[in-house]
């Protein structure tokens, strides 16, 4: 007679500081999109999984950052370029540096794994792609409506 598997499933979540050392503000948004993509979805499966129990670990560092973003949004300032653009009152008068901000930042990801299987993304780094290919002028056609969607 066989003894059934004990399986002992741990993740281990971890995050590098993303925060520049002087002012505290997020260089890049990977602990905030990791936070409400995967972290909530792990927690979700784990809450219906059926009884399967497993061990999670967080690092302090990225507790800490997780921390401060719940910090940011309690005091209703954000610190994180680009959360803080999502608030953006109208992206049709954002900056150049901010606009670059978000053309640079919106598709620093893995293509093939998280712009391919989502259409409207897809469609978002097509038309970014098709304005970017007509040279520095292109991206200028880009209208704040693009830029919000692409924040968002």
């Amino acid at each position: 007679m066989s003894r059934p598997l004990d399986l002992a499933l741990v993740w281990h979540m971890h995050q590098p500081d993303y925060r520049d050392p002087e002012t505290g503000a997020p260089l890049l948004p990977w602990v905030y999109l990791h936070a409400i993509k995967d972290y909530t979805d792990m927690a979700w499966h784990l809450e219906h999984g059926g009884g399967v129990s497993a061990t999670v670990n967080l690092v302090p560092a990225l507790i800490d950052q997780i921390e401060d973003y719940v910090s940011q949004f309690d005091a209703g300032v954000l610190r994180d370029p680009l959360l803080a653009l999502l608030v953006h009152p109208d992206l049709d008068h954002a900056s150049e540096h901010e606009r670059e901000l978000i053309l640079d930042s919106c598709f620093r990801n893995n293509h093939a794994r998280m712009i391919e299987p989502f259409p409207a993304y897809r469609l978002l780094r097509d038309l970014f792609v098709r304005a970017d290919d007509e040279g520095g002028g292109g991206r200028g056609y880009l209208s704040g409506r693009y830029l919000g969607d692409l924040l968002t």
